[in-house]
């Protein structure tokens, strides 16, 4: 009978509240566009030779998500932003007497899934969307049928957004008022909620100094401090973007306005050669058309192909995509 009791635990659950929920899942949204404004940084150093690398943005952030999650799912039966708020995961067996077990190897494989594929697939179709919407403004050489059919496109993920949302508000409502253990559906789907971590138990530096006296400092107490240093690395830059979140938000409308306007870049000898014609088909501009890497204005379907077939500025060679193309209404 102990057996099969061993990995169930006697403690109460204890219910976070709706701020902690939403501070990790605030947390878990700033990794992304932090890692790949991280990524763009070291790239920038070399661009031409590693600038293909922005290209993979996505899938090189879902290569590291992925590793970062497995091993905080493994180690604390948590994300790592749900590690960072001091939570994790379990599964409630009885709700009145608050018995807890600890996730499944399946269940952490299922978590893993999720909170690595649902976000990066969520980000895919924000971009589908995106490029749909701006493809449905240019009325030139686009077919009815695919018109049609962007529009269709747009309008399901719109409806499929909105509904996302609205579940998403709908649990809230349902933890608030108690009537729900679960505070996301996603979470409902696997059966597991968030609870209180318990207190993890660290070497000491007195430990530490007293092992290394008597000569019992282990590789496996190496190994643990390593761990322990990269995962506060990453706890304390977590927290510095928490920070420079909350900054920006309480200071961005006071403090923009009040800086002094920088004077404007030298025209480089380049850019003036190609002023009021288009650098591709030197030929004036026919709907005008910046492209935001370079700062370059092209004709709007010149651009729009070299865009997609070499995926780079003509004229500097940045990386660049349909996205960067910002229309210019000049009458």
């Amino acid at each position: 009978m102990a057996e099969k009791g061993a990995h169930l635990t006697g403690t109460a659950y204890i219910r976070p509240s709706i701020f902690e929920i939403i501070a990790q899942e605030s947390l878990a949204s700033t990794l992304e566009p932090a890692f790949k404004k991280i990524l763009s940084f070291l790239v920038s150093f070399n661009l031409e030779k590693y600038g293909h690398i922005l290209q993979w943005t996505d899938e090189g952030y879902l290569i590291f998500n992925v590793f970062l999650q497995r091993y905080y799912l493994k180690r604390y039966f948590a994300s790592f932003s749900e590690t960072f708020y001091g939570l994790k995961r379990v599964t409630i067996i009885n709700s009145k007497t608050g018995l807890q077990e600890k996730l499944s190897h399946k269940q952490q494989i299922l978590s893993l899934i999720i909170i690595v594929t649902f976000p990066y697939l969520k980000n895919k179709l924000v971009q589908l969307s995106t490029k749909y919407k701006l493809q449905n403004i240019d009325s030139t050489s686009r077919k009815r049928r695919q018109k049609f059919f962007n529009k269709c496109v747009v309008k399901g993920l719109s409806i499929l957004f909105i509904t996302y949302e609205t579940l998403v508000l709908y649990n809230y409502i349902l933890y608030v008022s108690e009537k729900s253990i679960y505070p996301s559906f996603l979470l409902r789907l696997l059966s597991v909620t968030l609870t209180y971590a318990d207190p993890q138990s660290a070497l000491t530096v007195t430990e530490l100094l007293r092992k290394i006296k008597y000569n019992s400092f282990t590789v496996s107490d190496g190994w643990n401090i390593l761990q322990r240093i990269i995962t506060g690395s990453l706890e304390l830059g977590a927290f510095f973007l928490q920070f420079l979140s909350w900054w920006n938000q309480e200071n961005y409308d006071m403090d923009i306005m009040s800086l002094p306007a920088p004077p404007p870049p030298k025209v480089p000898n380049v850019a003036q050669q190609y002023k009021g014609i288009c650098p591709l088909c030197h030929k004036p501009h026919h709907i005008h058309t910046v492209l935001m890497v370079s700062g370059y204005i092209f004709c709007y379907q010149c651009i729009l192909l070299e865009i997609r077939i070499k995926k780079k500025c003509p004229v500097t060679h940045y990386p660049a995509k349909e996205d960067d193309l910002i229309r210019l209404y000049i009458e």
